[in-house]
């Protein structure tokens, strides 16, 4: 695909103005400004030259390049994240070859879910250290994704993902195909926990925050069948957390903290199993 150009010439501040409100009024997808150049974009020629015709009074020209996907090449090149002992991290799947580690395919831009925030680390840590083949798994707060895919990466039979932000609705389906998840192996939706019509989950990821994840509780222990790990806490909040899980029914069996974040696996009552 091609960018079309227009290259105008200006010598005062005044001419600067009267062609970025000229601009205003055309199918231009941007520009860009020196001292004394305006470079306009455009997507085809017959937009620009509507554009050239209402600057003919000042020093215009034409060029056209080849557009450039700059967000692609800024995740080319970024650095893959190795997490735990068996995960791999990358924005592109293009910087996974070679790697015999789990992979993971999710887009920087979706910062909170890719990873790289420590909070998502301690999930997928604390995950592998349970036993979650053949298991049915909840993500609650889903995000990117990322929990649920991890889960499905480490054997879980079947993960439901879901987050009350219709917002992330196209992350996650995206994220859920760029990582070859079947989507009967990892059905989402858009909804709070109480959609859930029922029934129990071997394993419950929680990534979000305390004063979410608190008031929540009552109903969420109601889905936890075996175990449920609370993440996106700080530390300062991790006493008040496991005081609200022990209010319900919860009982810590490991904690990981990393900064200032911490996180937390948790099993009902007399339940340790590993």
């Amino acid at each position: 695909m091609k960018d079309f150009l227009l290259v105008i010439s200006f010598d005062d501040p005044v001419s600067e103005e009267i062609i970025q409100s000229r601009l205003f009024l055309t199918a231009s997808t941007g520009s860009t400004s020196t001292e004394d150049q305006i470079t306009a974009y455009f997507d085809s020629p017959d937009d620009r030259s509507v554009a050239k015709s209402l600057l003919a009074d000042f020093d215009v020209s034409e060029t056209e390049r080849e557009r450039v996907d700059w967000l692609e090449l800024y995740q080319q090149s970024l650095e893959p994240m190795e997490i735990g002992s068996r995960f791999i991290v990358a924005p592109d799947a293009s910087l996974l070859q070679g790697s015999t580690r789990l992979p993971i395919v999710v887009p920087q831009e979706q910062a909170f879910g890719t990873g790289s925030h420590e909070t998502t680390a301690l999930c997928i840590e604390l995950l592998e250290s349970i036993d979650i083949a053949g298991k049915r798994g909840l993500d609650i707060g889903t995000g990117s994704g990322i929990l649920a895919i991890a889960m499905h990466h480490l054997g879980a039979a079947k993960v439901i993902a879901f987050d009350n932000d219709r917002d992330a609705y196209a992350a996650m389906r995206d994220n859920r195909m760029r990582n070859g998840v079947d989507e009967s192996k990892m059905p989402m939706f858009i909804g709070g926990i109480e959609s859930l019509r029922g029934g129990t989950f071997d394993v419950v990821t929680m990534n979000i925050i305390p004063e979410v994840i608190i008031p929540l509780l009552p109903e969420v222990v109601r889905h936890v069948g075996r175990a449920l790990i609370l993440s996106g806490i700080l530390v300062v909040k991790r006493d008040e957390v496991v005081l609200a899980a022990r209010e319900n029914g919860l009982t810590l069996v490991t904690e990981r903290s990393r900064g200032e974040w911490w996180a937390g696996w948790f099993v009902s009552s007399g339940d340790h199993r590993r």
